[in-house]
Order: C-alpha cells, then sequence, then structure tokens
C-alpha cells in the first residue's frame, strides 16, 4: 500500500494520528534523512500525544515516558502497510526517543547576521 492511499483512510477515523503517520513515514522514506526528525514532524508525533491524553501531564516520569512509548506504538503498527521491518524499526526507535524527549528533532540552522 502507498502512503497516498493508507492516509486519508487513517484519517477519516483519526486526523490527528494521520497526520503524525504521514509525517514519520516521510522522515523515515527519506533517503537523506537527517539524524533526528525536524520539530514539525515531532510537533505532529506531540499533538497526537496529547490528543490522546499521554503527554505526562508536564512531567516525565518514568511512568509518563513509558505511556508515551505505548502510544506512539499506533502510529508504527498505522505504517506498518507502508514501511518494510528495517523501516518500522528505526520508527519505533526514533518514537522512542520522541516519547522520552518532547524536543527531539534537528535543530533549525540560523544564519545569522556576523559583525
Amino acid at each position: 500500500m502507498r502512503k497516498e492511499d493508507l492516509i486519508p483512510v487513517i484519517a477519516r477515523h483519526d486526523p490527528i494520528l494521520a497526520d503524525a503517520v504521514s509525517r514519520m513515514v516521510d522522515y523515515i522514506q527519506d533517503r537523506w534523512a537527517a539524524p533526528y526528525p525536524s520539530k514539525e514532524q515531532t510537533e505532529a508525533v506531540n499533538a497526537y500525544l496529547r490528543s490522546i491524553h499521554a503527554d505526562g501531564g508536564g512531567t516525565m516520569s518514568e511512568t509518563d515516558i513509558a505511556h508515551r512509548r505505548i502510544a506512539t506504538q499506533k502510529i508504527t503498527i498505522n505504517a506498518i502497510r507502508v514501511l518494510d521491518h528495517d523501516q518500522l524499526d528505526r520508527l519505533q526507535d526514533v518514537l522512542n526517543h520522541i516519547a522520552a524527549d518532547r524536543e527531539y528533532y534537528m535543530p533549525e540552522r540560523r544564519q545569522g547576521m556576523g559583525r
């Protein structure tokens, strides 16, 4: 199945989950992907976690992180039809990092004016 076919199916039931799946599939399938997802990709995952009340309530205890990791598995499960085994492993690894660190993304490069 292609991502273009899968995302509308997911979006009918949960548009926030569909956005997270779409952005993370794009990240994983990018041949030249950075070692970290973009801020937008990480924020899509965090938005999904907030939508299902797996945001940790502002704290990040071990229990909160475990709850977030379990919740991210739904993103991986929904991506099964699009990604191969190695890509799914990589996806869940990245999602585990996001579960433990809400700001797990590639910092934006800023071009400042030199003086």
